[in-house]
């Protein structure tokens, strides 16, 4: 469980190359028109150089470039609130398992769940707060956080009646494909986003996510020996 501990804390650093302008380029022109080009041009024929046809004006696009891109504060809201319900979610099957599991290990494994998705959802909800996203909590947030309510419900219930080995497996199950999905989501959402804190944020969160997983899978297959 210390692996956790360690990935908990560990944050990508994001580095933004610096581009240095070249000096050597602010020098005269190189296409400036020799000396003894100029001699030509002024004995050149009115008439010829009223026919030459003159290469219209680039319209300057140092406006369009310079400004930045805002951050999508409605993306970053819907995110945060998605993240929170997961939290929740995962923080009640986690206490469900530290009374019911039958090994050590697996309570172990409920305890250290209940702990990092407390810690990750104290900083989304400072984050929520920052940025005015409303969080829905308790029932309404669980029932938000699944596509599926009749599915969620249905485990509920078989959590709810199962003990010994049953419970373990069913609840090592649903942790597991919780975490992957909530692990795809997260790095769909990381692409599109455009707030740095929230895609500091996801680079948290993925590889505790992904230790959680990997967690479950190795009790769950210690389960079947």
């Amino acid at each position: 469980m210390n692996t956790l501990r360690t990935h908990a804390g560990k944050r990508e650093v994001i580095i933004a190359a610096v581009l240095i302008a070249a000096l050597a380029g602010c020098g005269p022109s190189s296409n400036q028109a020799p000396v003894a080009n100029t001699n030509v041009v002024a004995a050149a024929p009115e008439a010829a150089q009223r026919s030459a046809p003159q290469a219209p004006a680039r319209p300057s696009q140092t406006h369009a470039s310079s400004a930045p891109a805002a951050p999508n504060k409605g993306n970053t809201r819907t995110v945060l609130s998605q993240i929170h319900q997961a939290n929740l979610i995962e923080i009640a099957l986690g206490k469900m398992a530290k009374e019911k599991a039958s090994t050590s290990e697996v309570r172990a494994y409920a305890d250290q769940l209940v702990q990092d998705h407390t810690n990750v959802d104290q900083t989304v909800v400072a984050m929520a707060q920052k940025s005015g996203a409303h969080l829905q909590n308790g029932a309404t947030a669980h029932r938000e956080g699944r596509h599926d309510i009749a599915h969620e419900k249905q485990l509920e219930r078989k959590l709810k009646s199962a003990s010994g080995p049953d419970f373990d497996r069913l609840f090592l199950q649903q942790t597991s494909s919780d975490h992957e999905r909530l692990i795809r989501k997260l790095q769909q959402d990381r692409e599109d986003a455009s707030d740095d804190d929230l895609e500091a944020l996801i680079d948290k969160m993925i590889p505790i996510l992904e230790q959680h997983q990997e967690l479950a899978q190795i009790l769950m297959k210690r389960e079947q020996t």
